[in-house]
C-alpha cells in the first residue's frame, strides 16, 4: 500500500478555494470554466502529483465526470488512466477505478468498452462489485452477456 503525504496547507487551501469554485460552476451548468479551475487547482500540486493524498485521486474522477458531462470520450479516457495512476492501479482492478471507468463509457454511449469493463468487474468482484447506485449496471452486463451468449 502506498503511503500517501499531506499537501502543505497552503496549497490545500487554495486547491480548496479553486475546488469550490469549480463544483459551484458546473452545479450551474458552466462545465467549460468549471474544468479550467479545476486545472488551475491541480497544477498548484508539486510533481509527482501521485504522492499526494486525496486531492489527486477526487479530483481525478471528477475530472472524468466533467468530461463525460461534455460527451468528450478522449479526455474522459485520458483522465481514466490518469485516475488509475492516483489510485496505484496500473491494472485496473480496483472496483473503484474499473466502476467510474465503466461508468463513464455507458454514459458516453462506447457500450462494448462498458460492456468489457463491466464484464472485469463481475470476474473480479462478481455482483459484490455491483452494489447500491450501480445496481442496474449489473443488469446491464446481464443481458449483454446473456445476448452475446457468452
Amino acid at each position: 500500500m502506498t503511503v500517501r503525504k499531506q499537501l502543505p496547507k497552503h496549497i490545500s487551501n487554495a486547491m480548496d478555494d479553486l475546488l469550490k469554485e469549480a463544483g459551484m460552476q458546473f452545479r450551474a451548468g458552466e462545465t467549460l470554466k468549471s474544468i479550467d479551475l479545476s486545472m488551475k487547482a491541480w497544477n498548484l500540486m508539486p510533481e509527482p502529483v501521485e504522492q499526494w493524498d486525496f486531492y489527486p485521486q477526487v479530483q481525478s474522477r471528477n475530472m472524468i465526470t466533467k468530461f463525460v458531462e461534455l460527451g468528450d470520450h478522449q479526455n474522459a479516457q485520458k483522465w481514466i488512466e490518469i485516475m488509475a495512476e492516483m489510485y496505484d492501479d496500473p491494472n485496473h482492478e480496483d472496483n473503484l477505478v474499473l466502476m467510474t471507468e465503466a461508468e463513464a463509457m455507458y454514459k458516453l454511449g462506447d457500450m462494448n468498452r462498458a460492456y468489457y469493463v463491466f464484464s472485469r468487474v463481475f470476474e473480479i468482484y462478481g455482483r459484490r462489485g455491483f452494489l447500491g447506485e450501480r445496481l442496474p449496471y449489473l443488469d446491464f452486463y446481464l443481458k449483454e452477456k446473456a445476448g452475446r451468449h457468452e
